[in-house]
């Protein structure tokens, strides 16, 4: 049987540097100005671990909470409570690795879909989207990160 978990990889050189990266990636004030899936984001607690609530297009809902925030270079986080007709499970991490005058930036995100035949036959349409989706919001976030 064929997998139904997506992997997508995408990095973008910003010429900033990683604490400058971070502090706009991270700050969920921010999402929706450059990621455009996003509708309304909530940061619910941030101790003992981050949490953050998301609702995205196609009325998708999902609490993210974070297991490993090492400001400026690594988080990841694994997504709970999903409302999808899509996704049954999801988690990444992003890097911010100091590179000559900047930063390159890194989502490795994966993303489950529920077993149904309809995901299995749409599953490369669906990995297309998801990675154009990555790359369009990353390339948004750079214009706007630069521009400070």
């Amino acid at each position: 049987m064929k997998s139904n978990t997506i992997n997508i990889k995408h990095s973008i050189f910003i010429k900033r540097s990683p604490e400058q990266v971070w502090d706009y990636t991270q700050n969920y004030d921010n999402r929706k100005k450059w990621d455009k899936t996003v509708v309304k984001a909530e940061v619910l607690q941030t101790k003992p671990k981050r949490m953050v609530k998301l609702k995205m297009k196609g009325s998708t809902t999902m609490t993210l909470e974070y297991k490993l925030e090492q400001r400026p270079n690594k988080t990841s986080l694994q997504a709970k409570d999903i409302q999808s007709s899509l996704i049954q499970a999801a988690g990444g991490s992003w890097t911010y690795e100091k590179q000559d005058e900047g930063t390159l930036w890194t989502q490795t995100n994966n993303i489950v879909l529920k077993n149904s035949l309809w995901n299995s036959l749409m599953f490369p349409l669906y990995k297309n989207i998801y990675l154009s989706q990555l790359i369009t919001a990353m390339k948004l976030a750079k214009i706007m990160i630069e521009k400070t």
